[in-house]
């Protein structure tokens, strides 16, 4: 699913200098800063449900979490800047990703929350939780 997110977010949002999996926020801070307005797509939580078939076969709902997080690189002392260009491309990716039907069995994606956090240097992150589903089916 995280490629068919990034297929997405490269088609629908031109505004983004790239956009690349990634396994952990962390990494991705700790690591050489990324190009400004790069989007990582990272998988986060699965939940699933029991089996729901009582006599036979497999199947279960997966609902499935996902991160979206933007780099935004600008040296501004206050932030203000890298706060205006935030909300320029998490509008952008909100338009791109909610209501969205990654597959045909999957339910729509929707936003879960969101959060920024400066990681110093002239660097911040704004990273949104989204959610969508799967089936885990067996005979």
């Amino acid at each position: 699913m995280i490629l068919e997110v990034i297929a997405r977010l490269k088609a629908e949002v031109p505004d983004l200098a790239d956009v690349l999996p990634a396994e952990e926020v962390d990494a991705i801070a700790k690591a050489t800063a990324p190009k400004t307005a790069t989007a990582f797509v990272l998988p986060y939580r699965e939940k699933a449900e029991p089996n729901s078939r009582a006599t036979g076969g497999h199947l279960q709902y997966v609902a499935v979490q996902f991160l979206v997080a933007i780099f935004i690189r600008r040296y501004d002392a206050r932030g203000g800047e890298r706060v205006i260009e935030f909300d320029d491309l998490k509008s952008s990716i909100e338009t791109a990703l909610a209501g969205w039907e990654p597959s045909d069995d999957a339910d729509p994606v929707e936003l879960v929350g969101a959060q920024a956090a400066p990681l110093g240097n002239g660097r911040s992150v704004y990273v949104q939780t989204w959610q969508t589903s799967r089936y885990l089916s067996g005979d």
